[in-house]
């Protein structure tokens, strides 16, 4: 018929545009790959005199938590001072790099060079003297490696090292301010062969140092270099500062592959110490669950198949006798649980793809934007499962338009990220902070999402839609049965903090972790111990939720796909009061931090909800298909 020709040229039209957009999407992940591939085995041997790059990162705090930029403090600023390319990761995470003026030759040293004559009026003063009360920090970085910190003991007259991922900009002493003005950089060197090295390691040491004028008074050769700490210090003052700097080469055993180890400041055995605990945990659930499920399920559906076949009469009123009604859609919101589904699909897959380049080791902490880079490629990628499963379950459960469905899951999450992260945004320029988007980049994520994840949405929940209904093993009644009242250790409320707990206690140690990578500035490098973490804390939700939904089966309450989501998402509960006690913890004060803090918090909670929540109505459909497709 027409009708039938017109459909068929229509769903032609589809799937050449699908086929269009996955061999796009095809490029920009083999290109993505190309690129994380290449970052991991970039060379960074040099030969002898060759010149080195010193750049400077942002200003970062363990208190302030919001980044600057370098070029804010105004110190040695010139048009010579080059900012490095930036990915988009990088500028939405505020890694912004700039080429400085330092000069450096491979294993050639140099020693009280002047880097310039710095003015400095009040108001730079003001604004140093605040960064050093809030314990700012600059990160230098050479050869994609950050600086660590040596520190002079005068009394025992030996050094010592940390690595926490910054340079302090000065000091404060008995009420006056001084500013190191005097950095000597100590590079380690891996010698490859006689006019060839591998940069292994990079450490400086601060100090502040009183020049006459424009004369620098620091040592000049290589045995007087410590002296340069007994000297007086300088105080941040206005007028004329005088800039200097050492580079010191030094040889090292330390191989290429191993020059990361320094900044690993938290040991692997804790993690597999926590993923064993994990693990015990879910196998204790596990063999819970299956007592308790298994052997009861085995005996009522025997004998309850038995009775029926004998056509004996049934009057108990259990898990069995609700089969008309536990395939019921939601009484409430079923466009919203639909497309709340299709976006944790979205965000589950997301993750799980993100983890898995990391855990395979394509992801080195030389390239850590990437991480965010691969997260949004993956997250408009995963745009076509996401619709389907959103348009699969809004069909089933009797909804009529895919494109209400198909509208609502392309804003539901990226809507809720764009409003909190406005607010972040907003004041993070306020602070004049490096880390601030900029009109045109917010426009570029706004493109990437009207053309890319908008129109994959739009795809997949179109099939989704037009693709053969769900098949339950039960007819729905006509007339819902009366739910019966249950006693209170099953409800809902109280559950729900017990499932949350669980879960959280699965995840704790790497929430830990990542926490400190986030807002402490440390380098997080265990993909693979997260990656297993997520799919064990995955698991654990996933039982948690079936467990409790089939206790209330058995007394008659067969609403289990909103409670069902609840139950997933509540170890939100625990995160975010964990995230208050952390925020004590960095002992933030400032009225913006604290915005910015809990705005970020805020949002990958909002995340976490979505993913848990989706995963537990999954698993719970899928448990009910199964023990009813069992019974006659």
């Amino acid at each position: 018929s027409i009708n039938t020709k017109f459909n068929l040229i229509k769903i032609y039209k589809i799937q050449k545009v699908m086929a269009k957009f996955y061999f796009f999407f095809l490029l920009l992940t083999l290109a993505q790959i190309n690129i994380i591939v290449s970052n991991s085995i970039i060379d960074y041997s040099h030969d002898k005199g060759e010149p080195l790059s010193i750049q400077a990162g942002s200003l970062s705090s363990r208190r302030g938590i919001i980044p600057y930029g370098y070029t804010r403090l105004n110190i040695c600023y010139s048009q010579k001072v080059i900012k490095a390319e930036d990915t988009l990761g990088e500028i939405l995470t505020g890694e912004v790099l700039y080429t400085t003026d330092y000069i450096a030759n491979t294993n050639e040293d140099e020693f009280c060079q002047v880097l310039c004559y710095n003015s400095f009026n009040a108001k730079t003063v003001n604004l140093i003297k605040k960064l050093i009360k809030r314990r700012y920090f600059t990160n230098w970085i050479v050869d994609k490696l950050p600086a660590g910190l040596l520190l002079y003991n005068q009394e025992t007259k030996q050094t010592s090292l940390k690595y926490f991922n910054g340079i302090p900009l000065g000091y404060q002493k008995d009420g006056i301010f001084y500013i190191y003005n005097h950095y000597q950089f100590h590079i380690l060197l891996n010698k490859i062969d006689e006019d060839r090295f591998n940069v292994v390691g990079f450490n400086i040491l601060p100090i502040s140092i009183k020049h006459n004028k424009e004369e620098a008074v620091c040592a000049k050769e290589s045995k007087s270099i410590l002296e340069n700490l007994e000297k007086e210090p300088q105080p941040l003052e206005e007028g004329n500062i005088l800039f200097t700097y050492d580079v010191v080469f030094e040889y090292s055993d330390i191989t290429l592959a191993s020059r990361w180890d320094h900044y690993k400041t938290v040991r692997a055995g804790i993690h597999w110490s926590g993923i064993i605990l994990s693990e015990f945990l879910i196998v204790s659930i596990t063999i819970a669950i299956a007592t308790t499920l298994c052997r009861s399920l085995k005996a009522d559906i025997t004998s309850y198949n038995y009775r029926v076949s004998n056509l004996e009469e049934i009057n108990e009123y259990d898990w069995k006798q609700i089969s008309g009604d536990v395939f019921r859609p939601p009484a409430v919101n079923v466009l919203l649980l639909s497309s709340i589904l299709g976006t944790g699909t979205q965000l589950f897959l997301m993750v799980a793809a993100t983890l898995s380049l990391g855990s395979l080791g394509f992801m080195n902490p030389e390239q850590r934007a990437n991480i965010l880079n691969i997260g949004i490629l993956f997250f408009c990628f995963m745009g076509l499962p996401g619709g389907y499963i959103a348009a699969l379950f809004y069909r089933f459960w009797g909804g009529t338009s895919w494109l209400r469905v198909s509208l609502l899951t392309s804003v539901l999450f990226p809507g809720t990220l764009i409003f909190g992260y406005i607010i972040v945004n907003i004041v993070l320029s306020i602070e004049k902070s490096n880390a601030a988007v900029h009109f045109y980049d917010i426009v570029s994520l706004f493109i990437l999402w009207i053309f890319c994840t908008f129109p994959l949405i739009l795809i997949g929940s179109f099939f989704g839609y037009k693709s053969k209904r769900l098949n339950v093993p039960c007819d729905i009644n006509r007339i819902p049965s009366a739910i019966p009242d249950k006693p209170c250790y099953l409800n809902y409320r109280y559950i729900n903090f017990i499932t949350g707990l669980i879960g959280f206690a699965t995840i704790f140690i790497e929430l830990n972790s990542v926490m400190s990578a986030l807002w402490r500035h440390q380098i997080y490098f265990m993909a693979t111990f997260i990656g297993i973490s997520f799919l064990l804390f995955v698991i654990v939700v996933g039982e948690m939720a079936v467990l409790f939904v089939f206790l209330n089966l058995c007394r008659g309450d067969y609403n289990w796909a909103w409670k069902s989501f609840k139950m997933g998402g509540s170890p939100v509960i625990y995160i975010i009061i964990y995230s208050v006690l952390y925020f004590f913890y960095l002992r933030i004060t400032r009225i913006s931090s604290m915005i910015v803090y809990f705005g970020m918090m805020g949002l990958i909670s909002a995340m976490v909800l979505f993913i848990c929540g989706s995963i537990a109505v999954l698993f719970n459909f899928v448990f009910l298909k199964l023990i009813y497709s069992k019974i006659r």
